[in-house]
């Protein structure tokens, strides 16, 4: 993986984690693929913010009392897929999240 996906996903978890919040990383292989998770305690995304966080410039925190140009997921998710990979996430509102990026095994 790249600097960018391995950095920026476990910044934004303790960027919107609580204070004393927990954060759980985890790297696996997967039929071919290694799969790398990050979850946080924060405060979730609700099902509309869903649909567009990996879209450019959308931020999905309208009272801006968060720093961001909206930049990140999507320069994530372009960097992946390149890669030929992919991310996900998985939240729901007062639970916070998990981002699942997925990307093929190189077998040489």
């Amino acid at each position: 993986m790249t600097g960018v996906q391995t950095c920026a996903l476990p910044i934004y978890a303790i960027k919107f984690s609580p204070e004393a919040g927990c954060i759980t990383i985890t790297l696996r292989a997967n039929n071919g693929n290694v799969v790398f998770t990050v979850k946080d305690q924060g405060e979730g995304i609700n099902d509309k913010t869903q649909k567009f966080i990996f879209d450019k410039f959308y931020q999905g925190d309208t009272s801006h009392h968060m720093e961001g140009n909206g930049l990140g997921l999507p320069l994530v998710k372009k960097i992946l897929e390149l890669h030929k990979g992919r991310i996900a996430v998985q939240s729901q509102t007062g639970r916070g999240s998990v981002f699942i990026v997925t990307l093929p095994l190189n077998k040489k």
